[in-house]
């Protein structure tokens, strides 16, 4: 018999390779199904009725069980069997509780099985059934039953991480527990979607995952575990059979009114040896993929470590989105390919592929006005803007890694190429004109890292990272802005900005991490960072005459900087039953040199910084701790900071600056509380923080009715931000409910010369969230969230009692959805959100928003048909209002209207 096993598993080992090769090499081109020997079969009753989750088991000539797997719930098994000639000589049986057992002879030339399961009567005594979610805590990992939170309605692993007790997710995707986001998302302890995790959320279904586990002072590394502290949280989905291989995909369609298409094809296989998750999408209804690929997680198993970007210098506009969902405002063609593949080979190496190919053309349309409150006068913009954007986008990373008790390897190989074209049609206070910004990234890093464990049971640590990042921006302005400061008052036809930032930086660390001390670990660590930029930048002028001609107000940019840090960090880590504690006083010798012969600019800054960190953690019990925290840096400035060449930042803002490099000195002390009960699923957080910031230079803004021009300038600047926060989230067994709630009050103090008068302000803000997912009678789903938001802002002259303004503003969004179960393949789903919005001495803004779905499961086809009605109101303009220091603004932006679009979805 174990000879038996032994060649089943070398030949299943043999047909995964050939496998995995032709799924990756098919996907490009369409959708297929793995080839393998397996057997697939039907479980109905004698009503065609299917029956889900009976056990289908494999039987050899002896009766020894030599294969098992359970049905879905639609009744479908698949079951793999040896690849050998002998196939009659196998058996299948199903079993299932209140049914008599059904069995069959293999045949050498049929793969497909059906079965019609008799009923059977049996006695039973009386119990009293109490049906529960399942969490089950050990350790610092606590797991989530998904079979136990799911509902029938669920379509993706996603749509019951919502609703776990102490789990929240944002719009984005990004997930937190009680509180503190996640690291990474992990699928049965593989990074597969290298912290990009937002597409797998969506796409595993439910039916893979056993569970859902949520680990606690995760630490990844193996070499390091139980020996370095860290405070992470990551989350990792557990497949219900990593030994076999779960293969899957779906192949979507979708249209809709006014030539509205979505369209998508997914396969998928996780097995202990590969991962993969490859998608291919297009659509024009609104879907935005963006968050699909966005880094939500660290993507790497070592400390995230990467440069500082230089600053995006060029804007079309510098008005926001509004704050509704993207699919209400994003009118776009979209396109993606996302390939994710992993494999684990002998001897530990593990190797993956992240693979990411975006286009799209989108527009935005909307209109702005602008107050801006100053001493005895209000100067006001008036913008109307309609926008085009076409972003073309390449991203790819390349990891190997080997993760031992011994030691732990790891290299990243990733560059990513993006272009942009953007266009707009615009009209500033009754002056209409074109304009179009053009832009070219190119991004380039290497990440290496090495830790072995060494014979006296210390551990070294090597780290180099480099990068290579450029992004030059070409912004044409099809009319003569602002004449009296770009052309001597003289009128002039257009301007060009020209302006980019190459950067290269290295980032070269060795540690040595002394562990064989039973009382202090103890970690020491030299490393050298290197950064070297150019800061480029022109402004040109076509006069009327058609002449071209330089801004003649100052030399433009030709800014040489280089930027050597010198950093020696230790570490002390101590830690028993009912404490621990950590300090780390990273010393840094810091030398920057600049210079622009323009300008006469040639500085060089020797400097040595400090900045000590310190944290206390309490343990109050097995699952509650208090912990305390100190932070002190003293940061320096950027290239971006020093520039005295004019930059046509968008056409209506000036930049440029008058001081030395700005230094800030910053101080922060925090505490937080995590209380939760993991049984009974009550999980609950408190924070304090408060941030007082010092810097030798403030932000200058001079004002006028046509461009706001703004500069730094050498004056002390102070500004501190106190904040609180908490949030409780609780399961109800009584009423089948989660409920959680959370709260922050922000108070933040800072100051500004706006037209050469020092403005002090005060912001306080207020937020509120309340959420709950509840089912009743096991066909209503009903979920809620409600936010409500409260600003203030003041303006203060040095005399308290002389108030420039004070300007009041506040938010309401509520957002419920109540679904209904028809039938097991029939569910109904209406949505509502309400948007209220109140600013004093301007009219209050309330929107309601009715989106409704239906959706139909075709068991037979294993296709789901879905039928989605959005804006039922029709609600084509949206209006923001938004307050912040001086300013008041009043957005309006146009948005979709209704919308209707049937998807079909064939599940494979």
């Amino acid at each position: 018999m174990k000879q038996i096993k032994n060649l089943h598993r070398d030949k299943s080992v043999l047909r995964v390779d050939r496998l995995f090769v032709f799924i990756f090499l098919a996907f490009m081109v369409q959708s297929v199904r793995g080839q393998q020997v397996r057997i697939a079969g039907d479980l109905k009753n004698g009503k065609g009725v299917p029956i889900g989750y009976a056990s289908v088991v494999l039987k050899n000539s002896r009766d020894h069980i030599v294969g098992f797997t359970n049905a879905n719930e639609q009744g479908r098994y698949v079951l793999a069997i040896p690849d050998t000639p002998q196939i009659s000589s196998f058996a299948i049986e199903v079993n299932f509780l209140g049914f008599k057992k059904v069995r069959q002879q293999l045949l050498a030339d049929r793969i497909e099985y059906d079965f019609i399961l008799e009923e059977e009567a049996i006695n039973l005594r009386a119990v009293e059934i109490k049906s529960r979610p399942h969490v089950v805590a050990k350790g610092d990992t606590l797991s989530y039953e998904v079979a136990t939170f799911s509902r029938l309605e669920d379509r993706s692993i996603g749509d019951v991480i919502r609703r776990l007790p102490g789990v929240s997710v944002d719009e984005s995707g990004k997930i937190a527990y009680n509180g503190k986001d996640i690291q990474n998302l992990y699928i049965h302890g593989d990074d597969l979607m290298d912290g990009r995790y937002g597409l797998a959320t969506k796409i595993i279904t439910k039916d893979m995952v056993k569970s859902v586990e949520v680990m606690q002072h995760f630490q990844p590394i193996k070499v390091l575990k139980n020996k370095v502290m860290s405070d992470g949280v990551a989350m990792n989905l557990v497949l219900k059979n990593e030994n076999n291989i779960n293969l899957g995909g779906q192949a979507m369609i979708g249209a809709g009114i006014a030539n509205r298409f979505d369209a998508s094809v997914n396969t998928m296989m996780f097995n202990a040896r590969y991962k993969m998750l490859n998608v291919l999408q297009s659509n024009n209804s609104g879907v935005d993929y963006k968050n699909d690929f966005a880094q939500l997680g660290t993507g790497s198993s070592v400390n995230s470590i990467s440069a500082a970007k230089p600053v995006t210098l060029l804007s079309l506009s510098p008005i926001g989105a509004p704050n509704i969902p993207k699919s209400n405002y994003f009118f776009n063609k979209s396109s993606l390919i996302n390939a994710n593949n992993l494999h684990n080979l002998k001897g530990g190496l593990q190797l993956k592929a992240n693979i990411q190919v975006y286009l799209d053309r989108n527009t935005l349309a909307f209109q702005s006005q602008i107050d801006n409150y100053l001493k005895g006068d209000t100067i006001r913009y008036v913008e109307l803007q309609s926008a085009i954007n076409r972003p073309r986008e390449l991203n790819t990373a390349f990891t190997a890694t080997k993760n031992e008790e011994t030691f732990f390897l790891n290299n990243k190989l990733s560059f990513s190429l993006r272009e942009a074209t953007n266009a707009s049609y615009l009209d500033f206070n009754d002056n209409s004109f074109e304009q179009t910004l053009n832009e070219s990234t190119r991004n380039f890093f290497n990440d290496f890292n090495y830790i072995p464990a060494l014979k006296n049971k210390n551990i070294m640590d090597v780290r180099w990272y480099i990068n290579y990042y450029n992004k030059p921006q070409n912004l044409d302005i099809g009319t003569g802005v602002n004449q009296k400061v770009l052309n001597n008052g003289n009128p002039f036809a257009s301007v060009k900005q020209l302006a980019n930032i190459p950067s290269i930086s290295s980032n070269l660390s060795v540690s040595y991490r002394i562990l064989n001390s039973s009382l202090i670990k103890q970690n020491y660590t030299v490393g050298i960072i290197n950064e070297w930029q150019e800061l480029n930048s022109r402004l040109r002028l076509t006069q009327l005459d058609g002449t071209v001609l330089e801004f003649t107000g100052d030399a433009g940019n030709d800014l040489a900087w280089t930027r050597t840090r010198l950093i020696l960090n230790s570490e002390y880590y101590i830690k028993n039953e009912k404490w621990q504690a950590s300090l780390s006083a990273p010393l840094i010798a810091q030398t920057i040199h600049y210079q622009q012969k323009a300008y006469n600019l040639n500085n060089t800054r020797n400097q040595f910084l400090i900045t000590p960190n310190a944290m206390f953690k309490l343990f109050l019990s097995s699952e509650d701790y208090i912990s305390a925290n100190y932070g002190f840096s003293n940061s320096i400035g950027t290239i971006a900071d020093v520039y005295r060449g004019t930059i046509l930042v968008n056409y209506r803002s000036l930049r440029a600056n008058n001081a030395s490099l700005q230094e800030r000195y910053a101080s922060s002390s925090g505490l937080f509380y995590n209380f939760q009960r993991s049984v009974i699923m009550l999980f609950m957080n408190a924070g304090i923080n408060y941030t007082k910031i010092t810097a030798n230079s403030i932000l200058s803004s001079l004002l006028n009715e046509e461009i706001e021009r703004t500069e730094l300038l050498p004056f002390e600047n102070d500004q501190s931000v106190f904040s609180v926060n908490a949030g409780l989230s609780k399961f109800l067994f009584a009423v089948n409910s989660t409920v959680s709630l959370k709260a922050s009050w922000n108070n933040a103090r800072y100051a500004q010369f706006i037209n050469n008068e020092l403005l002090p302000f005060y912001n306080k803000s207020l937020g509120v969230n309340i959420g709950i997912e509840s089912k009743f009678f096991g066909k209503i789903a009903l979920s809620y969230t409600g936010e409500g938001l409260w600003n203030r802002s003041e303006l203060i002259s040095a005399n308290v009692k002389d108030l420039h303004f004070r300007n009041r503003a506040k938010r309401f969004d509520q957002n419920v959805s109540v679904g209904f179960s028809a039938l097991r393949q029939l569910f109904l789903m209406l949505n509502g959100r309400y948007i209220f919005s109140s600013q004093a001495n301007v009219s209050n803004v309330s929107y309601l928003f009715l989106d409704a779905k239906v959706r139909y499961r075709q068991l037979k086809w294993r296709t789901d048909f879905e039928f989605d009605l959005s804006n039922l109101t029709n609600i084509k303009k949206y209006e923001l209002l938004s307050l912040s220091s001086n300013q008041f603004a009043v957005n309006r932006y146009d948005i979709r209207g209704r919308m209707g679009i049937v998807r079909a979805t064939f599940n494979f």
